[in-house]
């Protein structure tokens, strides 16, 4: 058996013909190498085309993690602005409950101090110590202390064992995905990428957990409403004469509770609030009465003291003109009196009173606008 290949070479025109002589071993060695070197070819053209692709979807990955977390970050920004809401519609629900009688409360403690004005025992007039909104009584102490925990940073609340467990949920549900179906604890620091998404489950959680915790307090608001919805359907006539706008446009510019007095000099009770504006404003009925009182007198000057029923009397002091008289009834909203300054006054202002059964009480319990 030959164990050589002959290889002829004829020229077209030229005489002469080439050969050559190969081993068969040589031929068939080179025939193989040329067949691996093209496989391996395209092997490694198979493989680039695959990094190419996947290099591709990494970056549309990356991409899609990076929007995923500033949407999260919207939502928890929405998140914010919804606990506002509702710690402000609980205040307003509290202060309904204060005013129709559904809930007791102490009307003589001031609710807001003014921070200008000095009181006894105390340099500043805000609680600094606890940190609080003056108004935060009027909410539920449970319901403040969900709305603590919505409004904590993702810092304090990985030491919160109900957000613990929410966070392991949503790293589960990632590794299954991933096919890590166990020691997922240790192997997400391996890669990048991995690492990048198993870091959304604290995003995910984070926003889980707050939205829970909303469910929970509005879930109970509407129940306190719905409560109070019925009581006040009994209330309708009471709710009329309850004085609850405050009575003319201006600004605040004293607030109820202890100050010094711009006559005596010495700390005394303000029984009401002052409300600066132009001279001439006009000063609306809060809430339906009859007028007890409309003359001018030594301190109050020109003012006006509406009877509402009930136990609540309102009056309204250092008026420039009185627009009703004695025994006139009015509604809530009727133009009774103007702005002014007379009687002792220090300026422009109307001072407002509510006092019931005699006794003088702060009238942000009653203001709801």
């Amino acid at each position: 058996m030959s164990r050589f290949y002959t290889i002829m070479v004829i020229p077209e025109k030229e005489k002469g013909v080439k050969s050559f002589r190969i081993p068969k071993v040589i031929f068939n060695s080179a025939i193989f190498l040329v067949v691996i070197i093209i496989a391996v070819i395209g092997i490694l053209t198979f493989d680039y085309v695959k990094i190419l692709k996947q290099v591709y979807e990494n970056r549309h990955l990356s991409i899609e993690n990076r929007q995923l977390k500033e949407q999260i970050q919207l939502f928890n920004m929405k998140l914010n602005t919804l606990t506002d809401d509702i710690e402000r519609i609980q205040k307003i629900e509290s202060k309904l409950r204060v005013i129709s009688g559904f809930k007791e409360f102490d009307l003589t403690k001031p609710l807001m101090k003014d921070d200008r004005e000095p009181s006894e025992g105390h340099s500043g007039s805000h609680d600094h110590s606890s940190g609080r909104n003056p108004q935060s009584v009027l909410v539920p102490e449970k319901d403040r202390e969900l709305l603590n925990k919505v409004k904590s940073e993702l810092s304090v609340l990985k030491t919160n064992q109900e957000f613990s467990d929410i966070n392991d949920l949503y790293e589960r549900k990632i590794a299954t995905n991933f096919g890590l179906t166990s020691g997922y604890s240790f192997t997400k620091e391996w890669s990048s990428l991995i690492k990048q998404s198993f870091k959304l489950a604290e995003n995910f959680a984070y926003f889980d957990y707050r939205y829970s915790i909303l469910r929970k307090i509005s879930g109970d608001l509407e129940i306190r409403v719905n409560e109070l919805d019925q009581y006040l359907l009994d209330r309708e006539s009471f709710l009329k004469s309850t004085p609850t706008l405050l009575p003319a446009r201006g600004w605040i510019t004293s607030y109820y509770g202890p100050r010094m007095s711009h006559y005596s000099k010495r700390v005394k009770m303000h029984e009401g609030l002052d409300v600066g504006g132009p001279i001439g404003t006009l000063i609306l009925a809060p809430a339906d009465g009859v007028v007890k009182t409309s003359k001018k007198n030594y301190g109050f000057g020109n003012h006006i003291e509406i009877d509402h029923g009930y136990g609540i009397t309102t009056l309204y002091g250092h008026n420039s003109k009185n627009l009703v008289v004695k025994g006139q009834k009015v509604k809530r909203g009727d133009p009774i009196g103007r702005i002014g300054n007379s009687g002792l006054s220090t300026g422009p202002h109307l001072h407002y009173e509510i006092r019931v059964n005699g006794t003088p009480v702060d009238p942000l319990y009653y203001v709801l606008d």
